[in-house]
Parts: structure tokens; sequence; C-alpha cells
């Protein structure tokens, strides 16, 4: 069987990535709709999905930020304003990549506090990316409170899940580099010097 391409287990990997983010999303947006309707605060997974994506592969988490905000305007029966609002604005979520040139991907995966720094800095983005086109289409500066204020749970769950993956061989990893690791472990062991005892 052939070994697939770099491109090809990136490909595979993202779109992964982004259907478990349309799915998690999905059925977090019913559930809210649904069985919470009346909270005045909701859990999104959305965040915790583009940080993943973020520590993987980098600014191809918008993807999954997009089909994030695209899938919970599905459900919400969103306006066309909405849409825009919650694809795009979602997006922001990136600026937590300002701190990969700070302190390294894996530094912040090492590191529970730089963690902490690295998803809600994505949330802040993403706050306001939605408020500064909210506010554009014509609504008031109260709707960064409401953003902020709605998905505060939805921070914490994700500062939890990043939290809790950071040790996991590879998931947090940039995936370029854990597929070079493991390609030199694969060599080194294979170098390693036969021990006659053993034979």
């Amino acid at each position: 069987m052939n070994q697939i391409t770099f491109k090809q287990y990136r490909t595979i990997d993202i779109s992964i990535l982004v259907a478990l983010t349309i799915i998690f999303e999905g059925i977090a947006t019913l559930a809210s709709a649904k069985w919470f309707a009346a909270q005045p605060v909701a859990i999104s997974i959305g965040l915790a999905m583009i940080c993943i994506v973020m520590m993987r592969w980098g600014w191809q988490a918008a993807l999954a930020a997009a089909a994030g905000g695209f899938v919970f305007c599905i459900l919400s029966g969103a306006t066309a304003q909405q849409y825009i609002i919650y694809c795009i604005g979602n997006i922001f979520a990136l600026l937590g990549m300002v701190w990969f040139k700070v302190f390294g991907k894996e530094g912040i995966r090492k590191s529970l506090w730089l963690i902490t720094l690295f998803v809600t800095t994505a949330y802040i983005g993403q706050v306001l990316g939605r408020s500064i086109l909210a506010v554009l289409f014509g609504d008031n500066i109260s709707t960064i409170v409401t953003f902020a204020t709605t998905d505060i749970m939805s921070l914490v769950f994700a500062i939890l899940v990043i939290a809790l993956f950071r040790k996991t061989d590879g998931m947090l990893e940039d995936q370029k580099a854990y597929l070079l690791r493991l390609d030199k472990q694969k060599k080194e062991t294979q170098d390693e010097p036969v021990n006659e005892e053993e034979v």
C-alpha cells in the first residue's frame, strides 16, 4: 500500500476536524435551542475546535471557524447579516496565533498558563470579530457585551479541552513537526545496533 503524501494527510486531517466541528457545533446549537433556551449562556464547541486546528495547522483553522459559524446560523434560522457576522467574525479567533511567534506552538502546549492565554486570545478575537461586523450592520456597542457574556462558558470549556488534550501525543502539535519527529524516531529505532545476547 502506497504511503499518502503530506498534502493528502493535511487535507484528510483538516477535513475530519472541520466535519467534527460541524457535527459538535450542530449538536451544541440544537441543545441550546431546545433544552437550554432559557439560559443566558450557551456552550459552543467551535472555539475549542478552532484552537485545535490552529495548533495543528495554523491559519487553516479559518475553515473550522467559518464552518462552525455556518452550521450555527443554519440551525438558528439566521438572517443573511448573521451569516456574515458569525462565519467571518469567527475567523478573528485566529488572533490567538499571535502567540505562536512569541512562545512557539511547543512552548504553548507545554504550559497551562500559555494555553489559557492562547485560548483566551482566540476567544477575544472571536468576540471582537463578531462585534465589529455587527456594529457595521447597525447594532450598538452593547453587542460586544452580549457576545462576550453569552459565550463565556465556551471559553471555559475550550480551555479545559485544550488543557486536557495538550498531553496527548500529537494532538496539539504542529503536524509537520510531529510527522518529522515520528520519522526520526522510526529511523533511530531501525538504526539501533542488534544486541547479540537477544539474538
